[in-house]
C-alpha cells in the first residue's frame, strides 16, 4: 500500500510509526514528491533519527537539504551523525552559505567536513572515508578482527584495503580472500594492487576508469599517495547514471532534465539552445530559397526533399554514437574507423539510391514528368551522395573536438543533423540544376 494512501487511513502516530519502520527507506524517499508538505513533515517528526537519514540518503541532495533545513539545529546533527560521511557532505553543500557555516561550526565529525572542501565532480566528492584499511605487517587474525570490529561503521565491507606505516596505498584484498585466508599469512601475503583515482580527477577520468578496470571499490588517493577514502560501489552506480543524463541532454541540447522544475524555467533555460539551431538553420533557408526556380518547374522534387533531409540526418545520428561509443572506450577510435563508417554509409547509400531511384521512376511516368529518368537519377544519386557525406560529419567533428579537449557529445544530433540538412539540400537541388535545368513543367 502506498504511504498516501495509508495516510488517508487517520492512523495514529503509532501505529504510522510502526508501518514506516516495516518500509524500506528507498520507498518512504519516493513517496515524498507525492506528498503534501504537511504529510512530509508528519513523517519527518515520526522517524528516528537513523531511519530518517537512510530516507534522506535516497532523496536527491537538493531535496534532502530543502527537508532538513527545516528541522532545529540539534536535530540537523543528530540526522546528519547517522548519515554516510559522503551522502551528508553531499547534503549539507546544498544549503544555503549562511546556515552552511553555522551547521559546519557545530559539527564535531571532521570526515564529512574534510569531504565538503572537494569541488563537486572530483573524486574526492564522490568517495567516502568510512573503509577500512590494514596495515601490511598485520596477521590474517589482526585483520579479520578489526574488520568484524568495525563492520558496523562502514559503508562497504567488500574490500579491505592495506597501506604501509605512512598510510600510503599499497593495495587491497577482497572479503572472500581474507575470510579464507588462514595464519600464518599476512596482508602482505594477500593484497593485490589496483589502480587508483587521485582525489582531483575529474569525473570523466572516473568514468573511464570504472569502463577500463571494472572495480567494485576505488581507492582514492592523495598526490602523495595517502590513502583517503574510496568511491563504492553504490556511488559508482550514481555516478554513471548522472553521466549517463547528462550525455543524453548534451547529444539532444538539453541544459538538463529536472521533471519538477518550472515550466517557465524550463522553458528559458532551453530557449538559448533553440535560438542557436534556429540560427543554423537561416542558411538552409536561404539555400532552398536559390532554388525555387527548379522547384516551381519540377514541382516532383519537393516531394522527395523529406526524403533527403531524414536520410543524411539519420546515418549521421548512428555514425556519431558509434563515435561516442569509441571514444569514451579503452581503444578509443582512429582513422580506419572512420573509414569503416565511409564505407558503410557509402554501401547503405548505394542500396538506398537505387532505391529511391526505381520509386522516382514509377512516381515520375505515373505523374506524366517530362524526362522521368533524369529526375529519378537526380534522386538516386544526391540520396546517395547525402548519405556518404553524413558519417564523414559524425565521425571527424567529435573527433576533432575530442583532440581540441572539448566534450565531443556536445557534436550532437541537433547541430550535425542541421549541418547535413544544409548539406543534402545543396547536393540536391545542385545536382537538380545540373542535370535538369529547371526548364522542364510536369
Amino acid at each position: 500500500m502506498k504511504i498516501k494512501e495509508i495516510l488517508n487511513q487517520n492512523l495514529s502516530d503509532k501505529e504510522l510509526l510502526e508501518i514506516l519502520k516495516d518500509m524500506h527507506a528507498f520507498d518512504i524517499a519516493q513517496s515524498f514528491s507525492l506528498l503534501e508538505e504537511d504529510d512530509i513533515n508528519r513523517i519527518k517528526n515520526l522517524l528516528p533519527p537513523e531511519l530518517l537519514a537512510d530516507v534522506y540518503s535516497y532523496l536527491n541532495p537538493e531535496d534532502a537539504a530543502e527537508i532538513l533545513q527545516t528541522q532545529t539545529l540539534d536535530e540537523q546533527i543528530e540526522v546528519i551523525s547517522n548519515l554516510e560521511p559522503d551522502d551528508a557532505a553531499d547534503i549539507i553543500n546544498e544549503f544555503e552559505e549562511e546556515e552552511k557555516e553555522e551547521l559546519m561550526d557545530a559539527l564535531k565529525d571532521e570526515d564529512i567536513l574534510s569531504l565538503m572542501q572537494y569541488e563537486e565532480e572530483t573524486a574526492g566528492s564522490y568517495m567516502t572515508n568510512d573503509i577500512l584499511f590494514v596495515n601490511q605487517i598485520e596477521s590474517v587474525k589482526e585483520a579479520t578482527k578489526k574488520l568484524i570490529k568495525k563492520a558496523n561503521e562502514l559503508k562497504s565491507i567488500k574490500t579491505v584495503f592495506v597501506v604501509d606505516k605512512e598510510e600510503s596505498y599499497i593495495g587491497q584484498i577482497s572479503l572472500q580472500s581474507l575470510l579464507r585466508a588462514k595464519e600464518p599469512l599476512t596482508v602482505n601475503d594477500l593484497y593485490e594492487t589496483e589502480p587508483v583515482l587521485n582525489e582531483h580527477d575529474d569525473v570523466d577520468t572516473i568514468i573511464k576508469h570504472i569502463k577500463h578496470y571494472g572495480a567494485y571499490d576505488i581507492p582514492i588517493v592523495s598526490e602523495k599517495n595517502k590513502l583517503l577514502g574510496a568511491i563504492t560501489t553504490d556511488d559508482i552506480l550514481d555516478i554513471y547514471r548522472d553521466e549517463t543524463v547528462e550525455d543524453i541532454e548534451k547529444l539532444n541540447i538539453l541544459p538538463d532534465t529536472d521533471l519538477d522544475q518550472n515550466v517557465f524555467i524550463s522553458s528559458f533555460k532551453r530557449l538559448p539552445w533553440l535560438l542557436i539551431l534556429m540560427l543554423l538553420s537561416i542558411p538552409l533557408a536561404f539555400i532552398t530559397s536559390n532554388y525555387e526556380e527548379i522547384l516551381t518547374s519540377i514541382v516532383i522534387l519537393a516531394f522527395f526533399q523529406p526524403l533527403m533531409l531524414d536520410s543524411g540526418g539519420d546515418v549521421a545520428s548512428q555514425t556519431l554514437a558509434v563515435t561516442l561509443v569509441g571514444l569514451t572506450s579503452k581503444e578509443g577510435v582512429d582513422i580506419k574507423d572512420g573509414i569503416k563508417e565511409i564505407i558503410s554509409g557509402t554501401i547503405s547509400g548505394l542500396v538506398m539510391g537505387i532505391l529511391a531511384f526505381i520509386a522516382t521512376l514509377g512516381l515520375s511516368q505515373f505523374m506524366q514528368v517530362d524526362s522521368p529518368l533524369l529526375v529519378a537519377l537526380v534522386v538516386g544519386i544526391s540520396l546517395w551522395l547525402t548519405v556518404i557525406s553524413a558519417p564523414i560529419l559524425g565521425f571527424f567533428i567529435p573527433n576533432l573536438l575530442h583532440k581540441l579537449n572539448f566534450d565531443p557529445a556536445v557534436a550532437s544530433g541537433p547541430f550535425i543533423t542541421t549541418l547535413i540538412d544544409i548539406i543534402s539540400i545543396v547536393i540536391y537541388f545542385g545536382l537538380a540544376t545540373l542535370l535538369l535545368g529547371g526548364s522542364i513543367n510536369v
